[in-house]
C-alpha cells in the first residue's frame, strides 16, 4: 500500500513539477488585446460553423480573458510543446520557455506563441479544449 501511494504521488506530482518549470504567460499588452479580439470575433453568429469545427463554446465577451495563473500557463506550454513535436517530429526542439499568450474562452483555451514558426503574416493560435485536447489552429 505504501509503495502504491508513493508511485501514485510520483505520477501526480511529477508532471506538474515539470509543467510548472515549463512556461509562463504574457501580461496584458497590445498583442493580448489583439488575440482576445480575434476570439471575440469568433463568437459572431457568422462564425458558428467554424466554432463548431473547433468545438469552441459560444460565450459572452466577458468569458474571454487573458490567463495569468501559473499552473494554467504551464499546462498551456506543455500542450503547445506537444503540438510542436507532432508538427516537427524530427526537429530537436526543447521546451518553450518564452511567455505565451493564453486566453480562456469559457472552458476552452487559445494559446499563441509569437515565436512559433509561421509562413504567413499572422500568428498561429492553437485551440484546446478543457482537458487540453487539441481542437485546431487559427491564424490571428
Amino acid at each position: 500500500m505504501r509503495i502504491s501511494l508513493i508511485v501514485a504521488l510520483g505520477v501526480l506530482l511529477g508532471p506538474a513539477r515539470h509543467m510548472g518549470a515549463q512556461q509562463t504567460c504574457h501580461r496584458a499588452d497590445v498583442n493580448s488585446a489583439h488575440f482576445i479580439q480575434v476570439m471575440q470575433i469568433m463568437m459572431d453568429s457568422s462564425q458558428r460553423a467554424f466554432r463548431a469545427k473547433l468545438k469552441m463554446p459560444l460565450v459572452k465577451s466577458s468569458a474571454i480573458v487573458l490567463v495569468s495563473d501559473p499552473r494554467i500557463c504551464a499546462r498551456a506550454g506543455f500542450a503547445a510543446d506537444s503540438m510542436f513535436k507532432i508538427w516537427e517530429p524530427t526537429a530537436k526542439l526543447g521546451p518553450t520557455h518564452d511567455p505565451l499568450y493564453v486566453i480562456k474562452i469559457g472552458t476552452s483555451f487559445a494559446v499563441a506563441d509569437l515565436n512559433s514558426p509561421s509562413d504567413s503574416d499572422g500568428d498561429l493560435i492553437w485551440i484546446f479544449g478543457p482537458l487540453w485536447e487539441y481542437r485546431g489552429i487559427i491564424l490571428g
